[in-house]
């Protein structure tokens, strides 16, 4: 009686060929995946700063014109720079009073960089007054987890991710090389928003800012002050939620997407192309075993259906070795390399996972045709006896 074809028989009798597709196959998805893993892992880092962050604290830096101030109406800059001091203080206090806002200062800030594994940003944290902090920590949702809160000019609590990225320690200079032996480090915050805050030391800052706390149902700027009967222009700076937000999907979402899916092409095309010269070159080695099987009563259907078990165990096996291979490699890199960075990272993204998986269901499309050519260019030999 006529049985099913082996599709166990090639693998067991040509190991090392076949072992070699798997290992090639397994690198290709750990490949594919761990390069995702690390530029997720900017994505998932940087989301902090340019989402989290503004939903809770925003920076205007909003001009005289603005405020309705016009220089020519003024003879001498002591009276412009008066009447400015008096319509900003009148719009400040009317933005503290508006729903959903906490407090709002004028004050120095200074600036921060937070290093991701491609590319850094730049952002700014309030000087405030030792009295303030408490204030501000408590409004950001952070916790004091090692030092003391700042008590004297010039000191510093950062955030413990930021406190790793830049290699800083408490009791040592906060952005040494911009800012000399000004701040010192005195504390380390633990929070959800990469906290960072500090007193001033004279008039060592990176610009002043009317430094706004919100909520996040008040974290659109542009409508606070329109609310309170100003209109920004152009001119105006406005650092919230929306603008950090268009920031991040153009400069963050966008390129790193962008060169995903390059990268995604190009080893799409040099494993498809890899894969299709070794199929190839390996049923064109089995001609004359597929003849064998035509002669002795199996079809070209069944002979099909073996060649597909074939590839499908060999697909399979690589996926589950290749998906071990990654997990190993993301957890060694998360401890000895992202953790001591201070960068957040997330191991699954199933989105990801499944442009993979359509990428391998792609190339076993592709396979169907020399697969095709090859079966239906089977020729019978004369019927062999059992």
């Amino acid at each position: 009686m006529k049985g099913k074809l082996s599709a166990l028989k090639f693998v067991r009798n040509n190991k090392k060929q076949v072992w070699v597709m798997i290992v090639a196959l397994s690198l290709t998805f750990m490949t594919m995946y761990i390069i995702h893993f690390l530029f997720l892992t900017t994505k998932e880092s940087f989301k902090v700063l340019f989402l989290e962050q503004p939903k809770r604290v925003a920076y205007l830096e909003i001009t005289p014109d603005t405020m309705g101030v016009k220089k020519e109406d003024y003879n001498l800059d002591d009276e412009y720079n008066l009447a400015i001091e008096k319509a900003r203080d009148k719009m400040i206090a009317n933005i503290k009073k508006h729903k959903g806002i906490r407090d709002a200062v004028f004050t120095q800030a200074l600036y921060a960089n937070y290093q991701g594994i491609i590319g850094g940003i730049g952002y700014d944290f309030p000087l405030l007054s030792k009295e303030q902090i408490p204030e501000f920590v408590n409004h950001m949702g952070a916790e004091l987890i090692e030092g003391r809160m700042p008590e004297g000019d010039g000191e510093i609590l950062v955030d413990e991710k930021v406190l790793k990225n830049k290699k800083m320690k408490v009791g040592g200079y906060f952005n040494e090389s911009s800012y000399g032996h000004t701040f010192r480090v005195v504390g380390v915050l633990a929070s959800d928003y990469m906290t960072c805050v500090g007193t001033p030391r004279g008039y060592t800052n990176s610009g002043w800012y009317i430094v706004v706390l919100c909520d996040e149902a008040n974290a659109d700027m542009a409508k606070v002050l329109k609310d309170i009967g100003i209109v920004p222009t152009e001119y105006d700076t406005i650092y919230d939620s929306v603008e950090w937000g268009r920031k991040y999907a153009e400069d963050v979402i966008e390129q790193i997407d962008t060169a995903l899916l390059a990268i995604l092409i190009v080893v799409i095309i040099f494993l498809a192309t890899s894969i299709l010269v070794a199929y190839v070159s390996f049923m064109r080695s089995r001609v004359n075993e597929y003849c064998l099987y035509t002669s002795i009563g199996f079809g070209r259907k069944e002979a099909y259906g073996m060649i597909m078990r074939e590839m499908l165990l060999i697909f399979g096996i690589s996926i589950i070795l290749g998906s071990v291979v990654t997990v190993v490699i993301m957890i060694t890199f998360a401890n000895f390399m992202l953790e001591p960075m201070g960068l957040i990272y997330k191991y699954f993204d199933l989105e990801h996972l499944i442009r993979i998986l359509a990428a391998f269901v792609a190339i076993v499309g592709l396979l169907q045709i020399p697969i095709s050519v090859t079966i239906n260019n089977i020729k019978t030999i004369d019927r062999i006896e059992e």
